[in-house]
């Protein structure tokens, strides 16, 4: 992983996590198939959850935050961010090839969070290609 001094960014760092958090979400979102496609299967819900996810790993990965830290910013429970950093984005993905074909409604898996898998994944293609 990319070494961060948070000094380097002072007063810049609320606009820094901004930024990568925005790149996890645009690439979470090219995963799903592109905002359309989110529109086209009413998914409008998981548009805010994967950009609470995509925070998530932000201020956690790069940044080193805890994730008690990170409830407490955010406003959400330590649970939640519990769930997003033990995300397994194959998981999610295979998940949601399996929804999308069949159109349920109903979740097959409740220990599968989607956003945090999907946003896993994005983050991790945006790191390997050096953000």
């Amino acid at each position: 992983m990319r070494e961060v001094s948070l000094e380097s960014f002072g007063k810049f760092r609320n606009i820094v996590e901004e930024e990568l958090a925005y790149r996890v979400f645009e690439q979470s979102l090219r995963l799903l198939g592109g905002p359309r496609k989110i529109v086209l299967y009413q998914r409008l819900t998981w548009v805010s959850s994967l950009l609470e996810a995509a925070l998530i790993l932000v201020l956690y990965r790069v940044f080193e935050r805890t994730p008690e830290e990170i409830a407490e910013e955010l406003g959400i429970s330590v649970q939640t961010v519990r769930n997003v950093l033990r995300a397994d984005p194959e998981k999610a993905l295979q998940y949601l090839e399996e929804k999308l074909k069949a159109e349920e409604a109903e979740e097959k898996d409740v220990h599968v969070h989607i956003a945090g898998g999907l946003a896993k994944k994005a983050f991790e293609e945006i790191e390997i290609k050096g953000w």
